[in-house]
């Protein structure tokens, strides 16, 4: 989800109050990605086979080239209209936070030095909106409840991304034999620690992939690689493209 990314590439398009009742409507593969925070809703989205139930508080994301039609009873908020460059959904996106009020006031800050436009506005907006996206990820950040590998987590949060990084090293940090502490991580994750390190490393390079910044060898080393083919293959194998081929996938909206 994009409330679970650590950073977002973005520029801000507008940013918008809506008080609407009884109201259906339909948008069409919008050209901009939206999120939005609900003061006060009784609203249902339906896009393709998804259809979710808004109400007050919820925190939703519509991406680009989304198609949906929503139906309001009620349904008061602030909606920002953004471009993305790092990341791309094809889905809808929603949240309830357990402390609303926080992200209440943050998008009223942010409406109100949109609406003001006083000198360097949107380098304001950013900067509120980058806050709001702190939270999000927050929020939406599994903390580790097993304090016997807490240390070690943290350790691969922190260096994953190295081509040097190995378990060993993180289960150093919880002083504990790598072995046990493979098994402690996937009682606590479901997963073992070498499936998460990779799963991270793919999707960090996803991220890197839409920013068009970078070369494939370039993101292969920035995601820890040092062999090319390696992460090549490991990447088609758990996004099913290639790398190349990743962007495009996306640009002509295959699943």
């Amino acid at each position: 989800m994009i409330f679970d990314q650590e950073y977002v590439l973005f520029e801000i398009l507008d940013v918008f109050y809506l008080d609407q009742s009884f109201k259906k409507k339909t948008d069409t593969e919008r050209n901009f990605d939206a999120i939005s925070f609900r003061f006060k809703s009784e609203t249902k989205i339906s896009s393709g086979k998804q259809e979710i139930e808004l109400c007050d508080n919820a925190i939703c994301y519509f991406p680009s080239g989304l198609s949906y039609t929503r139906v309001s009873q009620k349904d008061e908020l602030i909606v920002v209209h953004f471009k993305a460059f790092n990341y791309r959904s094809k889905n809808l996106e929603c949240f309830i936070p357990d402390q609303p009020q926080k992200y209440a006031d943050m998008f009223r800050q942010l409406l109100e030095c949109w609406e003001n436009k006083e000198i360097s506005y949107k380098s304001d907006c950013a900067a509120i909106f980058n806050k709001i996206f702190a939270q999000f990820y927050r929020d939406n950040t599994d903390v580790c409840k097993n304090e016997k590998i807490a240390d070690g987590v943290l350790y691969i949060q922190k260096n994953c991304l190295k081509r040097d990084f190995s378990v060993a090293d993180a289960a150093k940090q919880s002083f504990m034999s790598e072995t046990y502490f493979r098994k402690l991580f996937k009682e606590e994750y479901g997963i073992s620690p070498k499936k998460h390190i990779i799963d991270t490393r793919i999707k960090h390079a996803e991220a890197l992939l839409l920013t068009n910044y970078y070369t494939v060898g370039e993101i292969a080393e920035m995601c820890g690689y040092s062999d090319y083919k390696h992460f090549s293959t490991e990447f088609k194998r758990i996004t099913g493209v290639s790398p190349s081929r990743f962007n495009y996938k996306y640009e002509k909206g295959e699943q």
